[in-house]
């Protein structure tokens, strides 16, 4: 059997995100998550469920607007890439400008 990869969810807060998160946790899918998200899951209403997942996950805050901060969400410690990229990140506030 091979060994398990690392994954990054960019986005991985969010309603398909969390789930995302969830499901590669409870079926021990990663030997490593990381979840990038500008929201912090804890002032993002997350039921016990998604709470439990996100205490097994490495979480950063990072806006994926800024450079500075998708170099930070991508650099591992041992200098090694993550196995699979997820972006599950969107916007969905509209009525906001760009900025």
């Amino acid at each position: 059997m091979s060994p398990q990869p690392t994954v990054l969810v960019l986005g991985g807060v969010g309603f398909v995100g969390r789930n995302f998160v969830a499901y590669l946790v409870e079926n021990n899918l990663a030997a490593e998550i990381r979840v990038i998200d500008k929201v912090l899951p804890q002032t993002a209403y997350l039921n016990k469920r998604f709470q439990a997942a996100f205490e097994k996950v490495e979480f950063m805050q990072g806006n994926l607007s800024s450079p500075a901060s998708v170099e930070k969400c991508f650099t591992r410690a041992d200098g090694s890439s993550f196995d699979y990229v997820i972006n599950l990140a969107a916007e969905t506030k509209f009525s906001q400008p760009n900025e």
